[in-house]
């Protein structure tokens, strides 16, 4: 039942066109753009992190440069108030001075026409000692308190009129510094506009990529499950028995070769590193036996791409001693011991990683 299935699923990819040489070939330029997409989506977010730390930096910077905005308009303000009020305390006093002149100018004008009486006429006039030193003591009053009201009126203006211009001074200094941090609050504002545009673009472009590899995953999953079907037709519908390698396992390097079945680096690729030529060697022979068309998509590679493609710094690629191979999937773990092979990892997304036993 099991192999009637599997011939199904093979007359129909025949029957649509499709060899199973070309299917392998498709499906390793397939595995070729998923692993390319798998590193743009990477360096996309590498970008976005790296976005996001320069707005989170900028903001930090955006937020300080506001409160000490925030402090210089209030400085700015409390300068203005008290400019403010001490004009309006010199116009006060300018009036005041003016009403004082004034008084005294009426002053003198009824003394010209009423002459203030001197001391004889005092004298002469006073009945008494005690209304003669009230009379000459009044006069003096009042002498001695106009002259103390103007010089009072006069340095009260004067000082008034140094502090506003130096208020006016302050002023203008506060309105510059406040206009300086109010640019570098807008420029820093900008840039952070900037950059968030940036990274919104990355992010679009990072999300077609993952729709992008979606769809190819799904496409490399049923290409894969065709491939399997081929494979298990090829070593059950045919009869061909598997035949373990002759003395053993194999410890030669591999050695590439033409024909359609064992095993073929896809270019790019490395299978010199380590153990990577012996488990080129095996997989050669185990696809020869199986009349399987294997294709080896990932040997060694270095820290960085593994993480770049999906896996990690330590994994056995980096220390060249595994193999991701699709047309393994199908091949029972015990046929692969019987070529000194082994699947470590369960599940079908590592189906095809091949590590030796």
């Amino acid at each position: 039942m099991v192999v009637a299935s599997v011939l199904a699923v093979v007359t129909i990819v025949t029957s649509a066109g499709v060899s199973r040489g070309d299917l392998a070939s498709r499906y390793s330029a397939g595995r070729q753009r998923a692993n390319e997409l798998n590193s743009a989506i990477h360096a996309d977010s590498t970008k976005i992190q790296g976005f996001e730390g320069t707005i989170s930096s900028l903001q930090a910077r955006l937020t300080a440069v506001q409160q000490s905005l925030d402090i210089q308009e209030q400085q700015l303000e409390q300068v203005t108030v008290a400019l403010s009020s001490a004009q309006r305390r010199l116009v006060q006093l300018q009036r005041q001075l003016a009403s004082d002149r004034r008084i005294l100018a009426t002053q003198l004008v009824a003394d010209y026409e009423s002459p203030t009486p001197n001391l004889v006429d005092v004298i002469v006039e006073s009945r008494g000692w005690n209304d003669l030193v009230n009379k000459v003591s009044n006069l003096k009053t009042i002498a001695a308190a106009n002259s103390r009201t103007m010089r009072a009126v006069m340095t009260t203006r004067v000082a008034v009129a140094a502090q506003a211009r130096r208020l006016a001074r302050i002023k203008i200094r506060r309105q510059q510094t406040t206009t300086a941090v109010r640019i570098e609050r807008d420029n820093i504002a900008q840039l952070r506009l900037s950059i968030v545009d940036r990274e919104l673009r990355v992010a679009s472009d990072r999300s077609a990529k993952r729709s992008q590899l979606t769809k190819l995953q799904k496409t490399l999953t049923h290409e894969a499950k065709v491939l399997d079907a081929q494979a298990a037709a090829a070593s059950g519908g045919a009869g061909l028995p598997v035949v373990p390698p002759p003395g053993g396992c194999i410890n030669t390097a591999f050695v590439p070769h033409g024909g359609s079945t064992g095993f073929f680096p896809a270019p790019g690729t490395s299978y010199s590193v380590n153990q990577e030529p012996i488990i080129a060697a095996r997989l050669d022979a185990l696809g020869k036996a199986l009349g399987l068309h294997l294709i080896g998509i990932s040997g060694y590679r270095t820290p960085q791409h593994s993480v770049e493609v999906g896996g990690f710094a330590d994994d056995p690629h980096t220390r060249g001693e595994a193999s991701d191979t699709p047309g393994v999937e199908g091949v029972p773990e015990a046929t692969l011991e019987e070529f000194c092979l082994t699947r470590p990892f369960p599940g079908a997304r590592e189906a095809d990683h091949i590590q030796e036993l």
